[in-house]
């Protein structure tokens, strides 16, 4: 035989053996980690300028189920114009309502942030004023001194953490600004996005055509673990943020609508929606502030602000995560935040954002390929089966194999 990697049997043993790679098979590999190099090489010294395709691919990746969805009953560029449409109007009028509010009460916040913090502290120092009344020395001891401890650490870290941020600001500003390029790659995107969006059914095949059959199963299931977990917990993170918003607004001002004087509505609402994408803590952090803004206003107001948020916050984790995020995490909370604190140490906020979802695929990830390494390995089918399985609800489950056992009985 002249290919050195063909399938040859010995007559004593009926298994097939390989014999050893030849010299185009080494050709062959090195010319695909040549090609990846080269490519990998590419893309790091062009990174300034592609953030306008990462954006294009991630846009892509959110709207191709809704694309696919539409497809059944229009053509795809008919769907693609139609999901475009609605994004366009959707933004559009999102930004004409929230834009200016926001930006007048932005500057009104910096204007006024003196007034606020004397506000704000003549709030604190009444209700020091009171413990110091009320609580038993060694108590009011161990208080006092914490709170020294703490007031030190934020006079120290202050300076720092501010000009840290500012440098980040106009650094960011002015790598944003300073390259033609970076604004042209925007000004792209609805078309990349376009052509994506059109070719996005032919790509399986066509990575199809470059997998070896024996791996094809285990990458298209990998991909599925990966897919199912993300996609599902951005999207969801996505709603979830524009939910909470829109009800942090609803609330404020209905409460100002009962006699409490709280302002800046929409920028509180807005901090509340962005905060949604942070897990756990970020529902947390994002009412410190609109409880202070309340508090300039009474402590009364600054309860009903207080009570609101948690009301809003209960209403999402018994209401709205159920059914928009389900049980895809899984990720236990106390697990979850020494998570959150190791992902902000070593990633910054992205990662933060992120490694809930993160985790989750990296056990899934782990599931699987524990069964497929097994002896004697489990099948492709068999394994993602399994990484389903232990996804489900219990109840669902219970239900789900009484459905099975009857069906096989009758």
């Amino acid at each position: 035989m002249n290919d050195h990697n063909a399938t040859i049997y010995d007559t004593d043993n009926p298994q097939p053996r390989r014999r050893n790679w030849g010299w185009r098979t080494v050709a062959r590999f090195a010319l695909v980690a040549v090609t990846l190099g080269l490519v990998a090489m590419i893309l790091w010294l062009s990174r300034s300028i592609l953030t306008p395709f990462i954006i294009g691919l991630v846009l892509a990746y959110l709207l191709v189920p809704l694309v696919g969805k539409l497809h059944h009953r229009m053509p795809r560029w008919a769907a693609i114009l139609v999901v475009y449409g609605v994004a366009f109007l959707g933004i559009g009028g999102a930004l004409f309502a929230i834009v200016p509010p926001a930006a007048t009460q932005i500057n009104e916040a910096v204007r006024e942030a003196p007034q606020l913090y004397d506000a704000v502290r003549g709030q604190v120092d009444r209700g020091i004023a009171w413990f110091n009344s009320e609580a038993p020395p060694e108590v009011r001891d161990q208080v006092t001194t914490q709170v020294d401890r703490i007031q030190a650490t934020v006079r120290e870290n202050a300076t720092r953490y501010a000009q840290g941020v500012g440098e980040f600001l106009f650094n960011s500003v002015l790598r944003i600004f300073q390259t033609l390029t970076f604004l042209l790659g925007f000004l792209i995107i609805p078309f990349f996005l376009f052509y994506v969006l059109m070719d996005s059914a032919k790509i399986p095949a066509a990575i199809n055509k470059m997998l070896h059959p024996r791996i094809r199963d285990d990458w298209w299931n990998t991909l599925s673990i990966i897919d199912t977990v993300f996609g599902k917990y951005i999207r969801g993170q996505l709603i979830l943020g524009v939910i909470v918003g829109v009800c942090s607004f609803v609330g404020l001002t209905a409460l100002n609508l009962f006699g409490f004087n709280i302002r800046f509505t929409v920028l509180l609402a807005i901090i509340a929606g962005l905060g949604e994408l942070i897990p756990v803590i970020g529902p947390i952090l994002t009412a410190i502030p609109a409880v202070i803004v309340a508090l300039t206003s009474g402590v009364d107001a600054g309860l009903w602000v207080a009570g609101l948020y948690v009301v809003i916050q209960q209403v999402e984790n018994n209401l709205l995560v159920p059914r928009i995020v389900g049980d895809t995490l899984r990720v236990h909370a106390a697990l979850l935040m020494a998570l959150l604190v190791v992902a902000a140490q070593i990633g910054g906020l992205g990662l933060v954002i992120l490694s809930p979802a993160l985790t989750a695929i990296g056990r899934d990830l782990f599931v699987y390929y524990h069964q497929r390494l097994q002896e004697p390995p489990a099948s492709p089918a068999a394994a993602l089966a399994h990484v389903t399985t232990d996804a489900e609800p219990e109840d669902k489950r219970k239900t789900r194999q009484k459905a099975q056992t009857h069906a096989a009985a009758s």
